[in-house]
């Protein structure tokens, strides 16, 4: 038994060491850099981390969700994303992004309209520039459900 107390107090002494170093706030303000072509974000972000449970309620920053710190879009979470129109509604959602081989910059957006659950869903191909990011969404002014549905259907080439 004595043993086991000997555990416990080593494990609560460690955990009072190392207390100071997991309260550490880091605050970081990215430059505002231009956003990538087609990509637009209307706020400057402001980054906190808090590991201290007690300060959590108080931090008032969000991190982007689309954009690293030096403003760059993160592909892997913009496809799967959800697309909204101007009105807020939303059209369909992203399903690949298509690079240019010239240039190497996004160049098509491939979004899956109609459907549930993924079942019955159309393919249709944009062009990146027409999506814009706006308070972390993924915006295509102008887009409707049915607009997109109209659109000719894209299918993958194999070559």
């Amino acid at each position: 038994m004595a043993r086991h107390a000997s555990i416990g107090t080593m494990i609560a002494a460690t955990a009072l060491l190392a207390w100071p170093v997991l309260a550490q706030t880091t605050t970081s303000t990215s430059p505002a850099a231009p956003p990538p072509p087609g990509m637009t974000s209307s706020r400057t972000t402001t980054t906190t981390t808090t590991t201290r449970p007690d300060m959590a309620a108080s931090s008032t920053a969000s991190t982007p969700k689309y954009f690293t710190a030096d403003h760059q879009v993160r592909v892997s979470k913009v496809v799967g994303a959800s697309v909204y129109n101007d009105q807020n509604q939303s059209v369909g959602s992203i399903d690949d992004l298509l690079m240019s081989d010239n240039d190497h910059k996004a160049a098509t957006a491939v979004i899956s309209v109609g459907g549930f659950l993924g079942m019955g869903a159309k393919l249709v191909s944009v062009p990146f520039d027409q999506l814009k990011i706006e308070n972390d969404k993924i915006v295509m002014p102008g887009a409707t459900k049915a607009s997109l549905e109209g659109m000719p259907e894209y299918h993958y080439t194999n070559a």
